[in-house]
């Protein structure tokens, strides 16, 4: 599927896009909110910005997308795998990363304010640098250690 299908049917009131293929689409910006994409696949995707309030994206896998700046509260992410996305500035307020895997994702100033099913071992690698966590505490690692 390419951006332009994907926005007409949204626009026309689809919100089911199980299984797409969206891989190096560019949704910069764009409104997602409240869609099922199952099973998607978005590997090195720009959704830098998107709005994805609600999103459900089971078993999805966004390998090395850029999500900077995106809106993911309120998102299920059950079993996605994010390795090497950029997650800077994004907000995941009341999100879902059950068994999800961030390795090598990249994590700074992002807000993870609330999220439920956090499991530090799925963020192997990743980058924290001013990052809310869970319970509200700033964490920033030390590249050098």
């Amino acid at each position: 599927m390419n951006k332009e299908e994907l926005l007409r049917r949204y626009a026309a009131g689809e919100r089911d896009f199980t299984g797409v293929d969206l891989s190096e689409v560019k949704l910069i910006d764009a409104d997602l909110s409240f869609t099922i994409m199952d099973r998607a696949y978005l590997m090195f995707a720009d959704l830098s910005g998107a709005n994805m309030e609600g999103v459900r994206l089971e078993e999805a896998v966004l390998r090395e997308a850029n999500l900077t700046g995106a809106i993911l509260i309120d998102a299920i992410f059950f079993q996605t795998y994010f390795g090497n996305a950029n997650l800077s500035y994004v907000d995941l307020t009341g999100a879902d990363l059950s068994e999800s895997s961030f390795d090598n994702a990249n994590l700074s100033h992002a807000d993870l304010t609330a999220v439920s099913e956090f499991y530090v071992e799925s963020f192997e690698g990743a980058i924290f640098d001013e990052t809310v966590m869970p319970d509200g505490s700033i964490r920033t690692d030390d590249p050098s250690s």
